[in-house]
């Protein structure tokens, strides 16, 4: 279809300029010799401009940051191959605008989360008179990362949730996590006497501290599970937002999906490639010891995660969506 639209519109070209030739030529005199010279050079100045190839002319492809987010940018050499060649994204489809300022085609309209490793465009070039028009699509080799869109309002709604258990000064009763006897060690000097083990001290002849989760805290663990794609992109861009709000937390970032990854919150590709998990049975965690948040849906196989945590871990608390939006947040 493309290759007969330019060539409709080169036919047409060429009969126009038949036409005018075949009309000067019927005066035979000067003025219409004159004429069709003119005419024939014309267009053979114009055919002349389109014989360098599109498939050699190089273009470079990325995502560039702005303050109103990434765009998809596309940069052709600044040579005599590329006057007059301008580029339509095709696969994505989106319009290209031109960037006479960075010299660049470029688009507002941002990819789907996702790893691109090709983007299809179509380039196009005309001669400067715009007479003749030559096309062609390109498949141009590429690494396009593309993690979810920010989501910061739903993240601060998440961070609320669990501000309660992420302040230093926060008080623990006895039933608290803090209190939970994780190990035995020798007393020493400077250690608390409250926490002297007496039965233990009498049978290993030496006074024996128990030590609490609260002597030394475990570290954070963000974990995100979802088995179906229903709000999975709200969702997932609230856990990266949410990831880069908490970076500054000793906490440990885990993707549970088609596969199970250990990433930072920066890792922009984990986030990008994520799919749904697809088992059928409860996905098998090594997250013992942790103070575990589940970021997951509301479906069988997140409840039946979160029992198997708590098996493992003290402290095992479920984040509840917020419904509504972030004004209408739920707490834990």
């Amino acid at each position: 279809m493309m290759w007969l639209k330019s060539s409709g519109h080169n036919i047409a070209t060429l009969l126009v300029a038949g036409l005018l030739v075949g009309y000067a030529l019927s005066f035979n005199n000067a003025t219409g010799w004159a004429l069709a010279t003119i005419t024939l050079g014309l267009v053979l100045l114009s055919l002349l401009s389109l014989l360098p190839r599109l498939s050699r002319i190089p273009v470079q492809v990325q995502l560039s940051p702005t303050p109103q987010g990434d765009l998809l940018t596309f940069q052709l050499a600044k040579n005599w191959r590329t006057e007059n060649v301008t580029l339509q994204r095709q696969q994505p489809n989106g319009q290209l605008h031109f960037n006479p300022d960075r010299q660049r085609f470029e688009t507002p309209i941002g990819l789907p989360r996702g790893i691109y490793t090709t983007v299809d465009v179509i380039l196009t070039k005309t001669d400067p008179l715009h007479l003749f028009i030559k096309r062609r699509r390109r498949t141009l080799p590429t690494l396009l990362i593309v993690p979810p869109q920010p989501n910061d309002p739903l993240a601060q709604a998440l961070f609320l949730q669990l501000r309660p258990w992420l302040k230093p000064d926060q008080a623990m009763s006895s039933t608290s996590p803090g209190m939970v006897t994780r190990d035995f060690r020798p007393y020493q000097p400077g250690d608390p006497s409250n926490q002297i083990d007496w039965k233990l001290s009498a049978k290993q002849q030496q006074p024996m501290l128990r030590v609490l989760d609260s002597d030394d805290p475990s570290a954070w663990c963000w974990l995100f599970f979802t088995t179906t794609t229903s709000q999975l992109e709200n969702h997932l861009a609230a856990f990266y937002s949410f990831c880069q709000l908490t970076s500054d937390l000793p906490a440990q970032v885990y993707l549970i999906g088609t596969t199970q990854q250990l990433v930072t919150g920066q890792a922009s590709d984990a986030f990008a490639s994520y799919q749904p998990y697809a088992g059928q049975t409860v996905p098998i965690t090594m997250i013992q010891r942790q103070q575990v948040i589940l970021f997951g849906d509301d479906g069988p196989l997140s409840q039946a995660l979160l029992a198997e945590l708590r098996q493992h871990n003290s402290f095992v608390k479920a984040i509840q969506w917020p419904k509504g939006g972030a004004n209408h947040a739920n707490t834990l």
